[in-house]
C-alpha cells in the first residue's frame, strides 16, 4: 500500500539541484531519517539529477526533470524523469564503479554510484525515468507521523518551561 505520495517538476539548472535538496530533506525529517541512509539517498539523487540535466535534457534550460515520490512497505522509491530519448541502461547494471577508467569523459561513474548507494534501481521510459529503492524496513508513516507530534510537543513544553 502507497502511504504517501509527493512530485516536484523542476527545471533543468543547476539552481534545480536546491530545490531537489529541500524535496529531500522534507521527506527525509518526515521519516526521522538521519545519517548514513540521509546521505545515500541525497547523494544518489543528486548524481541522477545530474544525468538527467546533462545527459537526457542536453544541459537545456527550459526543458523540466520530475521527481516524484512514494513509500510502501518495501521503502522509499524515488522516480527521476528527464525529457530525453533514454539511452541503454543495460550496458551499465553489469559494470562495476572499479571497471571505469580514471577520466570517466562520458559520465559513467553517476550511474554506478547511484547503482552502490541504493537498493534497488529501474530504469522506465528506455532509460528517460530512473527509480531509485531505498529498503527502510522501520518505516511506518503513521508511527513516524505520532512520533514527530510527541517530539514537537515535546519541545515546545521545554520551550515553554525554559521561558517560564
Amino acid at each position: 500500500m502507497v502511504e504517501n505520495k509527493k512530485q516536484i517538476k523542476v527545471r533543468s539548472s543547476r539552481e534545480g539541484i536546491h530545490e531537489l535538496e529541500a524535496f529531500i530533506e522534507d521527506i527525509c525529517y518526515e521519516y526521522n531519517i538521519v545519517n548514513t541512509y540521509y546521505s545515500n539517498i541525497q547523494l544518489a539523487l543528486n548524481e541522477a539529477f545530474m544525468n538527467a540535466r546533462v545527459h537526457g535534457n542536453d544541459n537545456n534550460p527550459d526543458k523540466n526533470i520530475e521527481i516524484s515520490f512514494f513509500s510502501d512497505q518495501k521503502g522509499l522509491h524515488f522516480l527521476v524523469k528527464d525529457e530525453g530519448d533514454g539511452f541503454d541502461f543495460q550496458s551499465y547494471l553489469e559494470k562495476d564503479i572499479t571497471d571505469l577508467p580514471e577520466g570517466d569523459e562520458e559520465g559513467e561513474r553517476g550511474i554506478l554510484v547511484i547503482k552502490m548507494l541504493v537498493d534497488e534501481l529501474n530504469f522506465y521510459d528506455k532509460g528517460s525515468t530512473i527509480e531509485l529503492i531505498f529498503y527502510i524496513s522501520s518505516i511506518n508513516y503513521s508511527l513516524t507521523l505520532e512520533r514527530k507530534k510527541h517530539l514537537e510537543n515535546y519541545f515546545k513544553n521545554v520551550i515553554l518551561y525554559k521561558t517560564s
